[in-house]
């Protein structure tokens, strides 16, 4: 039972990165498009703008939860692989702890910027 929680976790973290990466894309890297649309984007990748953006709270909220999508689904499927290697229950808790741990430390220093950018 828990192997298939984990496993539906994952599958929905591949559909909100591709949601999440996809209001990125578009947003930041399509503004002919948007242009289209009638949605005036002013070169979203010029340090202004980014400044700009960086002290709105829906976008940290953005970019921290596909930080915190990204690395459940890569660091679960690097779990998953190692442990289709190594079939010890004592190696699986080992892996696992290493992993959360890992995760953990790239988290919180990578949610820092954004964080920091917001209370500038």
């Amino acid at each position: 039972m828990r192997n298939t929680y984990l496993w539906f976790v994952q599958l929905v973290t591949g559909v909100l990165i591709a949601v999440l990466l996809s209001i990125h894309m578009v947003l930041m890297h399509l503004d002919a498009i948007l242009g289209f649309f009638g949605i005036n984007v002013n070169d979203p990748t010029s340090w202004h703008s980014m400044i700009q953006r960086s002290n709105q709270a829906i976008w940290a909220s953005l970019y921290i939860a596909l930080l915190v999508v990204v690395l459940y689904h890569a660091l679960n499927g690097l779990r998953n692989i190692i442990l289709e290697l190594t079939p010890s229950v004592r190696t699986e808790r080992i892996v696992t702890w290493a992993i959360i741990v890992f995760g953990i430390i790239v988290f919180v220093w990578s949610s820092y910027v954004p964080i920091a950018l917001l209370s500038a």
